[in-house]
Order: C-alpha cells, then structure tokens, then sequence
C-alpha cells in the first residue's frame, strides 16, 4: 500500500509541470520537460538561491565555497567555482545545472555538450539578482516561491531606505577594497557600487570600471570619508580582520580621514561580495555602518567569514582580478 500510494504521489507530481523553456541571463534557451530532482549548483550565490527557495534536498552537488546555509556544507564538493570537476559532476546525473560565468565558458560548454541542462545566472546587480532568482524558480517549479522571495526582500530594501531619507543631506565618499597588496576596489558597474549608491553615497573611484585596482597615491589623494574592508583573513581560513588592521596600523594611511575618523568598516564578504538572496543583508549592513543612529543602535560586532568572499580577500594576483572581471 505504502509503496502504491508513494507511486501515485509521483506520478501525480510529474503531472502536475508543465514543460517550461528558460532563457538564462546570458542569452542561451532550454527546454526543462520534467520537474529538476537532482541539482547541481556552481557558485555559492546559486546554492543559496536553491535553499532559499525550498529545493535544498534536490541540491546534490555545490563548489567548496558553498558554505551557506550550513546545510549546504553537506552535499558533494565537485571542486571549486572555476574549475569545477566535471567527472564528479557527471557522476551525480543531475537533470538542472545552475552556472554562472566565473566557471568558464569552456567548462560549461562542455557540460552541455554532454547533454545536461546548464542554466547560467547573473548576480552582477540587485535587478539581476531578482531576475536570477524568478529564472530559477520559473525553472524549478517554484516560482511562487520566488515570487515571495523578491517580495520580501524588495520590502526589506525599502525599509533601508527609508532610514537613509532619514540620514540627513551629507553624501559620503565611500570605497569598499577586497585586498591591500594591491588596493583593489569595487568601482561603478558593481553590485557594492549599487549598493553604496542605494544607501545615499558616493563611490570614492567612479573612474574604475568594475572590480580594479588603485595605487597608493591614489588612495590618499582621493581620501574617501568611509572606507569598506572585507571580513577574514583569506584563503578560506578563518583568522583575524586583516585589512583593517593594516589601514590602523600602516603609517602611510594614518593621514586619510576615514582612519582618523574611525570610520573603518569591516564587511560580512560572505554577503557582501556575493549575490543572492543575502545581498539585502549586506544593504542592511552597509546602511548601518554609514547611519549607525538611523539604525538604531551601532554595529555591535565586526563579522568573520571564511566564504568564497574571504578568497578575494588576499588573492589579489592577475588570475582573481581576470577571474572577477569576467564575471562583471
């Protein structure tokens, strides 16, 4: 009887979808002709989409940087976001792959060419982040789901700004820098710039054009009046708040306003360098840190993360800089 009704429940379930053709954020259609049961997400931003809208027990696969939710961290590591194993992959036979651009137009290629449905997200904004996430819906049968998703945190993001209208007329200059060896920044056509923009400031480097780099000189001519650090100490290991401790303590920057102001901020990278559906809790976060009487009570702690944020951190070579450009 058990095994009867368990059957009927499945075939009810197959009856109930109804084919839907996708096209992903970066122009390439397929057809899902039956409801996703086993997943595989390439990106950390991806993964928390996928919980977030209920389908955590049809994810199978992640990337090593798939640390949220903490039930993510329990499903089969099939390598990292930029060379993601492609025999452990195909091991598990999922039926949906969300990708996204940092794992390699040949990787994905690849993938599809041995006939799994690849979708690709673009997380690269706040629109673009709702869009990714009604597009996994749409392509997941969840899209009520998704829809209650961006609701909300389209309210949440008008609650922050309603605290930034209440802020006063000053406009910050604010940078937010993943590394310091080289100073490397979020320059405009960045979901942080969007997110600095949003919360009533002003990027510091608006000549930047997504994630680059600044020399010193520059730095300290520029003078930013809040700077953005990231959280961690890089390279995935859990450690002390790095950057920050070297803008308070290099003798060379003990002239910018930011650090004789204390307005030195140490950012969740985890949120803050990801899309998804937490990129609300970084605007919470950044609205917080500018106007901490508007949010009613100072930032209490200064988080640390050991994402794959917290990789950007210390990177800072040619290959991470290509690495996110592509992505932007």
């Amino acid at each position: 009887v058990i095994l009867l009704l368990a059957l009927l429940c499945g075939t009810a379930a197959a009856a109930e979808w109804t084919p839907v053709t996708i096209t992903d954020d970066y122009g390439y259609t397929a057809e899902i002709s039956a409801a996703p049961q086993t997943i595989v997400s390439l990106g950390p931003s991806n993964t928390e989409i996928l919980f977030a809208l209920g389908l955590g027990d049809k994810v199978a696969g992640v990337t090593e940087y798939c640390n949220y939710p903490a039930e993510a961290q329990t499903r089969i590591l099939i390598g990292g976001v930029s060379s993601p194993n492609v025999e452990k992959i195909v091991a598990l036979n999922p039926d949906l792959i969300l990708a996204n651009s940092m794992n390699g137009e040949d990787n994905i290629a690849h993938l599809r060419k041995l006939g799994y449905t690849v979708l690709c997200l673009n997380l690269d904004s706040v629109d673009g982040t709702f869009s990714s996430i009604r597009r996994a819906g749409e392509a997941t049968g969840t899209s009520a789901a998704a829809g209650e998703l961006i609701a909300s945190m389209q309210q949440r993001f008008r609650a922050a700004a309603e605290k930034v209208k209440t802020a006063g007329t000053e406009t910050l200059t604010v940078t937010h820098l993943m590394s310091i060896d080289p100073y490397w920044v979020s320059g405009i056509h960045t979901f942080q710039d969007e997110l600095i923009t949003l919360a009533g400031g002003t990027n510091a480097f608006p000549e930047v054009d997504g994630w680059g780099i600044i020399n010193l000189e520059h730095l300290l001519t520029t003078d930013p009046d809040v700077i953005l650090v990231d959280s961690g100490a890089g390279m995935g290991e859990k450690g002390e708040n790095l950057l920050k401790q070297s803008f308070m303590t290099d003798s060379r920057l003990s002239s910018l306003t930011a650090v004789k102001n204390n307005r030195i901020y140490v950012m969740d990278s985890d949120t803050f360098d990801r899309g998804g559906p937490r990129i609300v809790d970084a605007f919470d976060e950044l609205v917080a840190v500018l106007y901490p009487e508007s949010a009613g009570s100072p930032v209490a702690t200064t988080p640390k993360a050991s994402g794959f944020g917290s990789v950007l951190t210390l990177v800072g070579g040619a290959v991470a800089l290509l690495l996110l450009r592509k992505n932007s």
